[in-house]
Order: structure tokens, then sequence, then C-alpha cells
């Protein structure tokens, strides 16, 4: 059995894939499995990793029909043979030593989980920039994860750890299988952290994220919904789990208007009304749920204006706020 199964979901990634599929060979830890699978497709990417696979025997290829991102990371999964499990996007570059810090963690403190720091990279400036949201939760003992609720407004960074393949099997964690790409890591990581009886987070970053531009689905009407598909998820897994529910039920609320809040504001004008109608009547039905605490971390005004008003919330609270981010920019920028 190798010690980490490393899955790589890939579509049309030829441009940096191999310089990310080399950061995996050249892992210190060498005791691992590399599932690379295509998911349809239509660049040289399937070339690419068979050339790769009849040279290095750890790598093993799946090529597959156009399925999306979280049925192809589960198909991995559930082929993965490792004692752990990790995912790896296609695009991103891992230093070298960070499956084998993250394993002899794992071993020494019998873990289920644990996630690193990574780096925001911009390959385009050669610009690297450490994240900042690990550091606010990083504990460096282990810890509960009821404990610390913050670090359940973490980026989901599902790429910068390694799960116990046991714990994700005998909790039925997987990823939602929905159209497009969007969030899909986002009720995926929740459910590890609050299955998870203990967990390490590490300040050391090991990883470079490559940013994208978002601009790319700001006009795509077909994922105007997909983080909704994610949290109507964890709705749904809260209510069947009466227990986990009683804990994590108001920070799952705070994200899940955080999250909504986002996405109507990156949304074209065109489809911010339409999605304001969602945003309001989801958080309509939530009332009850409301504890005060919810307004440690949500602006009561703002939430009385989503569920009472939303012309005026759409108006006062999403175009002004984002008119003002964008005023600030510019200043930053002249």
């Amino acid at each position: 059995m190798p010690k980490i199964t490393v899955i790589i979901p890939i579509y049309n990634a030829e441009k940096y894939l191999k310089e990310s599929i080399d950061s995996v060979l050249k892992q210190t830890l060498s005791d691992i499995e590399i599932i690379c699978i295509n998911d349809g497709s239509k660049d040289k990417s399937l070339q690419i990793i068979q050339e790769y696979a009849s040279k290095d025997s750890r790598i093993k290829v799946i090529d597959k029909p156009n399925s999306g991102y979280g049925a192809t990371v589960n198909r991995g999964i559930n082929e993965a043979s490792g004692e752990f499990v990790a995912i790896f996007e296609p695009d991103d570059i891992l230093d070298k030593t960070i499956y084998e810090i993250l394993y002899n963690e794992a071993v020494e403190n019998n873990l289920d989980v644990v996630k690193c720091n990574f780096y925001n990279y911009w390959s385009e400036k050669n610009k690297i920039k450490r994240s900042g949201l690990i550091s606010r939760t990083a504990r460096k003992d282990v810890f509960e994860p009821k404990d610390n609720l913050l670090m359940l407004t973490n980026h989901a960074s599902v790429w910068a750890g390694i799960y116990r393949k046991s714990f994700l099997d005998k909790n039925n964690i997987r990823f939602l299988e929905t159209q497009g790409a969007s969030y899909q890591d986002m009720s995926f990581n929740f459910k590890v952290i609050v299955f998870s009886k203990t967990i390490k987070l590490i300040d050391k970053p090991l990883l470079y994220y490559r940013q994208d531009n978002p601009a790319s689905s700001i006009n795509n009407p077909g994922k105007v919904y997909c983080v909704c598909d994610e949290y109507d998820e964890l709705t749904r897994f809260l209510n069947e789990h009466q227990d986990l529910k009683k804990v994590y039920n108001t920070q799952k609320l705070v994200n899940q208007y955080r999250a909504y809040l986002w996405n109507i504001r990156r949304l074209d004008k065109s489809l911010q009304e339409e999605f304001l109608q969602k945003f309001s009547k989801t958080f309509v039905d939530f009332q009850d749920e409301i504890k005060e605490d919810f307004f440690d971390s949500i602006n009561k005004s703002d939430y009385n204006k989503l569920i009472k008003n939303p012309e005026e919330f759409l108006e006062k609270v999403v175009r002004r706020s984002l008119f003002g981010w964008l005023k600030s920019k510019f200043r930053k920028n002249k």
C-alpha cells in the first residue's frame, strides 16, 4: 500500500501540466501512487500524462468522457490504494517536501486530516504572496475543530492537505457531482472538518496556488447557482446529523451569507437581480435558525435589508459596496 495517492483531475491543462507533474515526481516522499484522470480534454493533456506514465510506474492514467471536476475527483478517491489521499490541481506547483511533512504529521499524531498553508502564485508576473488564511487559525498543537470554528472561514484549499482514505470512506465524504467546477470543494471541505475528531494546520506554505482570471465565469449563467448547490448539500447534511448541526450550523449560515454575497457581487448586473431572489428567499427560510451570534460576523442592518427589502439590499449593500471597492482599487493603482 502506498503511503499517499495523489489524484490529479485534468481538463485542458496542457499549458502547465508538465511543470505540475514534475513537482509531484520530485517529492521527497517517494512511496506514492499518482492517478492522473483525463476528464475529456480536447488539448494534448492525455498525450502528456501517457508519456509520463510510460516512464514512471507510479503513474496510473484514467481516460474518460467529460463529467466535471467532482465526478473526476470521486473516481480518483474510489480507485486510490494509498493510506492517505491528496488532491492536486494540474496547474499548481508543490514544494518537494509537502507530502513527507504532511504524512509524518498525520502518523505522529494519528490524524485523519492534515493541512498546510500555501502561496498565491502569479506565473506571468513571477510573483508569489503568502496566504494569510491559515495563519489566522493555525495552532501549534493538534485541536478539535469544534474548538476553532474560525478555521471553517478559511479557503477550502482541498489541494493543500492529505486525508486518510478509510476516514473518507467511513463517513462517505465525496464531492458533489454537479456540472461546472465552481465551489465544488466547499461541501467536501466542510464535511472533512466537522467529521474530524482532531486536526492540525501547518502554517508553513508548501504549495504554489496558481491564480487564474476570475472574470471568465462572470457572464456564465450556468454557474450562477453552483454555490447554492454546495450549501443546499450542507443544509441537507446538517439536518441529517443533528448533533453536528448544534455545533456548526451558525458558522455554516455565516459562510453561506458571505458566499452568496461574494457570488452576487461577481455577477454581471443582468444576473444579479435573478440571484438576489434566491439569496433573499434562502435567508427568509432560515430566519428561525438565525441566532444572535450570527451577527457577531454579519452586519445586522444589511441582513435586515436582505430579508425585508431585497431591492434596497442590492443597491445599498451589493452595488454601493462594489463601487467603493473599485474606487479603492483605482486609487491604489494610480
